[in-house]
């Protein structure tokens, strides 16, 4: 088994929306069908939807996502909890038929289920519950966007190309750009004259979004004047090609471009030396793993001088793409910072900018903002892990609070937590990958209580323990893993 993706979530009527987008995102990267995708999420709903409702309690509870590929090769969705068991399927048997048009009590949840995934399962074993299903509709051909009015010319391309790619034609401009930014493609094919003008309005559009980064891409034109290739390379195209073009010309030109970064190598190290930066009150903060070699989803902005906040963010993906992705997120909190210093109205600046798709359009961001002032721990969370604490005499609290992800709904307010200095020894701020990469159905909590370094350590020492402690043999890691420890 291969596991693709994990995470746990708060059970609650918010994480819904969450995982929902969550499947988007993973799914499209996975090369799983839209028709699929949108089933995955339906199904997904309706049981999660009967879960919350038959465990409403005071107590916070959670689950676990899991994507993983079986030995078949075939991308499994698995849902677990350890809650009281509800089956889904025992409690609401009927024979109602989807196809029917008829509203009835009970049974149309399983009904809509069996609909898609016939095979579903529901099973409890060692106190754990595990709802999964498999899908089936997985094609690995990269998307391929193809962008020309004249017809006949889109009909022959899109023959030339089906084989190879997944293909989206497009007449214009306009349903061209709803196309990249709805997709996930990763090639964009375009002619440079059209009926209405030139795709040169898209191309700038295009270079001021962030979108850029996903994409190789391919220009046609019918006009080899030195004027026009001048301006086709200042848009920034990656090949052109005259036309007429022939069949072999244009796969060639298109798999040289799609892999024009792959001299770009990620190097890591097993014994990588932490980065120490002086915080407030005569603290340091620790800094391990992928935020000290930028490999990947998740990011770090620490601070220059004693009185900044810490910034830990994990985008969702991993290497080149999560890591260009992170870029903007982190270029707006600079940009923000320089001219506003409020930290209270951040993230609420930063939520818009996502959810008005005006950075990161195919992205899923958490970030956390912590600093310590007066004596007392600040932390600002969106959709992130939240801090953990150890006393002086060694016990665990992890701290509550939390606001949803980024860019889910306009509406999403954040507030700025706090916490009293005085008998904190060290503040933990971590990323998803650092304990759930261990693939353990332990909570965050009990899993770090079984690492945490024994004895009378220095700070560093301890700190350092911490990190080696928890770490997983790279062929088992599954996510970009990140700590920061401030004591």
């Amino acid at each position: 088994m291969d596991t693709l993706y994990q995470r746990k979530f708060t059970l609650q009527w918010s994480a819904v929306s969450e995982i929902r987008q969550v499947l988007k995102h993973v799914l499209t990267a996975l090369s799983v069908r839209n028709s699929d995708i949108d089933s995955a999420g339906l199904v997904s709903t309706e049981y999660l939807t009967n879960l919350i409702r038959h465990n409403m309690s005071d107590v916070i509870e959670s689950l676990t996502l899991k994507i993983y590929r079986s030995d078949d090769k075939k991308i499994t969705l698995e849902f677990i909890d350890n809650l009281e068991p509800y089956d889904l399927f025992a409690n609401n048997d009927s024979n109602w038929d989807i196809g029917s048009g008829e509203l009835v009590e009970g049974g149309m949840g399983v009904a809509l289920i069996r609909h898609y995934y016939p095979k579903a399962s529901y099973r409890n074993y060692q106190q754990y519950n595990y709802f999964s299903f498999t899908l089936q509709n997985i094609d690995k051909r990269p998307t391929l966007i193809y962008i020309d009015d004249d017809k006949s010319q889109l009909a022959l391309l899109e023959a030339y190309l089906t084989p190879y790619f997944q293909v989206i034609t497009c007449l214009d401009i306009e349903s061209g750009w709803q196309a990249i930014l709805t997709s996930g493609a990763t090639i964009l094919l375009l002619d440079h004259k059209l009926k209405q003008g030139t795709c040169e309005p898209l191309l700038k559009k295009l270079n001021q979004s962030n979108l850029k980064m996903q994409l190789s891409v391919v220009m046609l034109t019918g006009d080899d004047s030195e004027e026009v290739i001048r301006t086709i390379n200042h848009l920034g195209v990656d090949d052109y090609l005259i036309k007429p073009v022939k069949k072999m010309r244009l796969l060639q030109s298109i798999e040289r471009v799609i892999h024009r970064f792959s001299a770009l190598k990620y190097y890591t190290s097993d014994n990588q030396t932490p980065a120490v930066i002086d915080i407030e009150n005569n603290r340091k903060a620790r800094v391990f793993g992928s935020i000290t070699t930028n490999n990947g989803g998740d990011f770090c902005m620490l601070p220059e001088h004693e009185l900044q906040p810490i910034v830990l963010g994990d985008m969702m993906g991993h290497g080149l793409q999560a890591l260009k992705e992170s870029f903007a997120v982190k270029g707006f909190i600079s940009g923000y910072l320089s001219s506003n210093p409020s930290l209270t109205s951040l993230l609420p600046s930063l939520n818009k900018a996502l959810y008005d798709q005006k950075i990161c359009k195919s992205s899923i961001v958490t970030l956390l903002i912590a600093f310590i002032n007066n004596n007392r721990f600040y932390w600002l969370n969106a959709g992130h892990p939240s801090p953990v604490i150890i006393t002086k005499k060694g016990e665990i609290i992890d701290l509550k609070g939390t606001d949803p992800l980024l860019g889910l709904s306009k509406d999403h307010h954040y507030k700025l937590f706090d916490y009293p200095m005085d008998d904190i020894e060290h503040i933990l701020l971590y990323t998803d990958g650092w304990l759930e990469n261990r693939e353990t159905q332990q909570d965050d909590i009990t899993s770090l209580r079984v690492n945490l370094p024994g004895g009378e350590l220095a700070h560093n020492e301890y700190a350092e323990q911490l990190w080696r402690s928890t770490q997983v043999s790279l062929t088992k890691e599954i996510d970009d893993a990140s700590l920061i420890v401030i004591s």
